[in-house]
């Protein structure tokens, strides 16, 4: 049995020791103990942004103090949290792969779909007991000298999903993944992979929520890559929720590699959490493929968010688009950074990427800053950004008809976000962020949401309306 105690050094100074005592004791090959030290190495000497053009930022995490933070183990206990216990259906739910800090208390398949050949397991089963679909897509799409807290993951991961879905099949059912944060002063790291054969259609539903210990202090930490792999024609529909206490802080890498004529969905909100570090990356290297990024951000108090959204372009007639919107209030702090990069072999492709917030208070600020890397002709490629306080007619105009301020404001944010939430294709997490966001403005911050039926209904656009055309569908063209 593993036991839960402190290393004898924090995150902010791991040694390899720290990776031979995990390695040892969850009795991994020797394949993987040798990945892990690499990748330690690599976070030693990596830097805190890579990217000239966002060095000047790096203060966003300055709070990140990892001296305080020291590795999670796995417990083995498997029992079900009450905090979290309305959202699970029952034991036998066959989609659900359920992690408690660092311990993986949940995943399997079964009935019809263990019979079809998904896999649904945790990340330290697939390496060993499926290491020819696994190994060679671990740490693949995300590489170790991608970025520093990336390459931290791969050195101390110890929770995490693995899924696969055999050619030709559509699963209707999502498949869900729920994150619950308990441990102050512990770092909890997850490794998802999700391998989409051709022709395949999934849906990976993501909840990451926290509940702290009420008898300590200090901060917890959670850290996460997922890595997407798309054959031919396959669609992937990848939503995440996160809403953690402040007291959390949440490191994120993201990317997908998408073959021929596939399609990756992203849905993701950033609606809890201290410090937010967030980096999507969408590869289109197959002819035809298809992504589409919707990223909501709603920052109060000190929270601070870098988020990042690439788009990559590695073949022809591919098309991107990301919608990132954000509201701050109070001392909130967020930088959205994106960059569309066009190859040389990827022409008549055609991108867009809008980064748009809103600041509600003297104190708040945002920055946003996209941009173009075209390396062809024959492409459309557009990006905007935009930063503007609330517009104090319309807050006039409402108020006069007999709505407060905070009422004004609450209306205004919410039709600011409306138009990104809109977009998102699960009706759950339409009105999984609604609820978030209006708790949050409401002053009760880190809310475990009701179960799916209990959600209130999402405000819906009047039918035959649309807001494409609006978001995505403006173009400058390079010949």
């Amino acid at each position: 049995m593993l036991s839960e105690r402190a290393m004898p050094s924090s995150l902010a100074s791991p040694s390899q020791d720290m990776v031979k005592e995990l390695s040892g004791r969850l009795s991994e090959p020797h394949e993987i103990s040798q990945q892990r030290s690499m990748a330690l190495d690599l976070f030693n000497k990596l830097p805190l942004e890579k990217s000239p053009l966002y060095s000047k930022y790096v203060d966003m995490i300055a709070g990140l103090k990892l001296d305080s933070i020291s590795l999670g183990f796995p417990t083995r206990d498997e029992s079900l949290p009450g905090e979290i216990s309305h959202l699970v259906k029952g034991r036998e739910e066959p989609t659900l792969a359920l992690q408690v800090d660092s311990q993986m208390v949940r995943a399997e398949v079964h009935g019809t779909l263990e019979k079809e050949g998904i896999i649904l397991t945790d990340i330290q089963s697939a390496l060993s007991e499926y290491p020819d679909l696994a190994r060679p897509h671990f740490s693949k799409a995300v590489p170790l000298e991608d970025d520093k807290f990336g390459a931290l993951n791969v050195a101390f991961f110890t929770a995490g999903t693995f899924l696969y879905v055999p050619k030709g099949l559509s699963v209707k059912i999502p498949f869900r993944n729920i994150v619950l944060v308990r441990s102050r002063g512990r770092g909890s790291f997850s490794h998802n992979i999700i391998l989409a054969e051709e022709n395949t259609k999934v849906t990976f539903m993501q909840e990451a929520y926290s509940k702290l210990d009420s008898d300590k202090q200090g901060p917890a930490l959670y850290s996460e890559v997922t890595e997407i792999y798309l054959g031919e024609g396959a669609e992937v529909n990848f939503a995440s929720v996160q809403n953690f206490e402040e007291d959390v802080h949440s490191l994120v890498n993201r990317r997908s590699i998408a073959g021929r004529d596939s399609r990756i969905n992203w849905t993701v909100g950033h609606i809890g959490g201290g410090i937010t570090r967030s980096r999507m990356d969408s590869v289109l290297s197959g002819q035809g493929a298809a992504a589409e990024d919707v990223e909501v951000v709603f920052g109060a108090g000190e929270q601070r968010f870098d988020v990042v959204t690439n788009l990559t372009h590695e073949a022809p007639h591919t098309t991107g688009h990301v919608l990132a919107k954000g509201v701050l209030r109070d001392s909130a702090r967020t930088i959205f950074k994106g960059m569309i990069r066009i190859e040389a072999g990827a022409k008549n492709s055609s991108s867009y990427l809008a980064e748009h917030a809103m600041i509600l208070s003297k104190k708040a600020r945002a920055d946003a800053i996209p941009g173009l890397e075209i390396n062809t002709n024959e492409v459309k490629a557009t990006h905007s950004g935009s930063v503007s306080q609330v517009d104090e007619e319309q807050v006039f105009y409402m108020m006069a008809r007999g709505l407060t301020l905070s009422e004004a404001q609450r209306l205004i944010i919410v039709g600011f976000l409306h138009p990104a939430v809109q977009r998102i294709p699960m009706r759950t997490v339409r009105a999984a962020i609604q609820y978030l966001i209006e708790e949050k403005w409401m002053g009760r911050k880190g809310q475990i949401p009701p179960g799916a039926d209990s959600l209130p209904e999402f405000e819906e656009e009047p039918e035959g309306e649309t807001v494409s055309a609006d978001l995505f569908e403006r173009h400058y063209k390079y010949r």
